[in-house]
């Protein structure tokens, strides 16, 4: 969220219409960035409230469901006045995704990628890891667990959104990508050629929403650009699309709505670090043009469909037009130097306030194309440089690096940005190696564990000279914590650095997602005194 003079503004007009709390900023950020102040952001929430106070929750795209409530989670909205017969719009979102895996196998695979993005932004973890193992046991090589003609238009939406939100890794992120690539329109010099679409008999439709989510997901799940296969695939969806503007600035393919058709546009192109006003008609005409002039209607609604559909895809590409445009890719591994930043997908995350001031104190990074990755589990690499940046022992020595370099198996395969912080953790014993025939290795791509990541944050504050003192252990599941880690994890949940589940579990093996670690490392540079 954009702070300033505007805020004020904002906060006075919304008070006046007395229909909803925008949290958007709509004016100049501390960039210097021009405003678009004409972009019909506010109509647009104004009539996904309106929706859902008269209509209540419709768990599909043309009501207000899990993914408006996604949508509107990442733009700031207080939604918490909404109401549908004395039902919160949160609550009402919550009993919806219950209903979706209380049938999971026959529910449709976007639906439950919809319901993931929803939990997720609300931070529910449990819900997240229910609506993860479902999509598991449904993914195949064709997607996941849909087949026929029609299919592509709930697999590539649940690939889309698995990718963006950083939980693809949960699931076959590989044969995710390769049911993209081999869905893709190759046949060279046909007009589909580049697109994704669905076949019906001999003939091929090209679908706009298909080729733009596909488009994304390949970006995200190649955004260092190392994969020729997936930048050549990424490079041709993109001709196709760019083929489908109008004169008057917007896109559209066959009987789309044009307003969606061109909203995807703008979020893909912003989510390549493309500017959407460089892409101009033959009159001269961008899609943000389009979506500032003509998308909203006289009677308030949006688009051609006039439903909540467009409503939320118009709050989407409002809220990508916003954004910051993402920072040119340049390091190794995918990650970025750390400094002050800003990212593109924190907007309404819990651990927003977290993940800023550490990225701000230089302690945590994101990745070329702006994104933070929260749900992402986080890497021995990423915990490792995460450590030293709020520690700052010695830097390493070239005694440091030569022993790295010859100790441990694989170590030139650790990103440059990291090697120096995982010579000094192995130097200082923070972390160590493992076992690795006859030899070790740091495992730096390795998820690091709730357990682990208790005992590093207890082995660093001994470090400092603040050893802690450890609770008891009760978690219902107390027995599966190793004895080597029982007294650091008591530490760790004594000193509030970490905690159980609401089931009484504490599940030392679960994965670390990159919110929590940065959530844990705010609480403990605050208890060993550090201003972040």
């Amino acid at each position: 969220m954009r702070n300033g003079p505007w805020k004020g503004y904002c906060a006075a007009f919304l008070a006046v219409t007395c229909l909803f709390t925008l949290l958007i900023g709509l004016a100049p950020g501390a960039n210097g960035a021009e405003a678009l102040p004409s972009l019909p952001t506010a109509q647009a929430v104004r009539f996904l409230a309106n929706e859902y106070r008269q209509n209540g929750f419709r768990n599909a795209d043309a009501g207000v469901g899990a993914y408006a409530f996604y949508i509107l989670k990442q733009a700031g909205v207080d939604v918490s006045g909404w109401r549908h017969n004395g039902v919160t719009l949160t609550a009402a979102v919550l009993n919806g995704i219950e209903q979706d895996l209380a049938r999971a196998q026959a529910a449709r695979a976007k639906t439950l990628a919809q319901d993931l993005a929803a939990a997720w932004a609300l931070g529910r973890e449990d819900l997240v890891d229910r609506l993860l193992q479902a999509i598991k046991e449904r993914q195949t090589g064709q997607g996941f667990g849909e087949s026929g003609p029609l299919s592509i238009y709930s697999n590539m939406p649940a690939c889309e959104i698995l990718a963006r939100t950083g939980l693809i890794a949960q699931v076959d992120a590989g044969a995710a990508k390769r049911y993209i690539l081999e869905s893709q329109y190759r046949e060279p010099d046909a007009p589909p050629c580049g697109s994704w679409g669905s076949a019906d008999g001999a003939g091929f439709y090209a679908d706009f929403m298909a080729t733009a989510e596909a488009v994304r997901a390949l970006h995200y799940l190649d955004s260092g650009k190392n994969d020729a296969t997936v930048q050549a695939a990424i490079y041709h969806g993109i001709e196709w699309l760019r083929r489908q503007q109008k004169p008057d600035g917007s896109f559209v393919a066959g009987m789309d709505d044009p307003v969606i058709d061109t909203c995807e546009a703008i979020v893909t192109l912003k989510t390549l670090g493309i500017d959407p006003a460089s892409w101009r008609s033959s009159a001269g005409k961008s899609p943000v043009d389009y979506l500032t002039e003509k998308a909203l209607n006289p009677d308030g609604s949006l688009g051609t469909s006039g439903n909540a559909m467009d409503a939320t895809w118009v709050l989407w590409a409002s809220l990508a037009l916003q954004s910051a445009a993402a920072p040119p890719a340049g390091t190794q591994g995918g990650t970025q130097t750390p400094g002050p930043q800003s990212f593109n997908d924190l907007r309404g995350h819990w651990a927003a306030a977290a993940i800023g001031r550490l990225a701000a104190a230089g302690i945590v990074a994101g990745y070329p194309d702006g994104t933070f990755r929260p749900a992402a589990p986080v890497t021995r690499c990423q915990v490792a440089a995460m450590l030293v940046r709020l520690w700052q022992p010695a830097p390493a020595t070239v005694a440091d690096l030569e022993r790295l370099r010859t100790k441990f198996r694989g170590a030139a395969q650790i990103p440059a940005w990291a090697q120096e912080a995982v010579a000094v953790v192995l130097r200082e014993g923070l972390m160590a190696g493992y076992p690795c025939s006859g030899s070790f290795c740091f495992a730096g791509a390795r998820p690091v564990s709730r357990g682990e990541m208790a005992v590093l944050a207890a082995r660093l504050c001994a470090k400092k000279g603040g050893a802690l003192n450890p609770q008891p252990l009760t978690f219902t599941d107390a027995a599966a914590i190793p004895a080597w880690a029982r007294e650091a994890v008591g530490a760790a949940c004594g000193a509030g650095l970490i905690s159980g589940y609401p089931d009484g579990s504490f599940r030392f093996t679960k994965s670390v997602t990159r919110a929590e670690a940065a959530v844990l490392l705010s609480r403990l540079a605050a208890l060993l005194g550090d201003k972040t």
